[in-house]
């Protein structure tokens, strides 16, 4: 019994350590975001090329 109990204060001293550590941490980021690169989707697909192709067989309408 004695062991069952040293085993739940360690526990409980574990869990409000680490959520006193979660509730007094900064909520910023510690690197802000660059705002002059960023990637814009429309480009990136337009601009692609000699990407692979596949070709894909339909035989969903193939009756025998």
């Amino acid at each position: 019994m004695r062991k069952i109990s040293w085993f739940a204060v360690a526990a409980t001293a574990l869990v409000a350590t680490g959520f006193g550590v979660w509730a007094t941490s900064t909520t910023q980021g510690r690197v802000p975001p660059s705002s002059s690169h960023r990637i814009e989707p429309l480009q990136l697909m337009m601009n692609t090329k000699e990407l692979p192709t596949m070709e894909f067989a339909d035989h969903t309408f193939v009756f025998h």
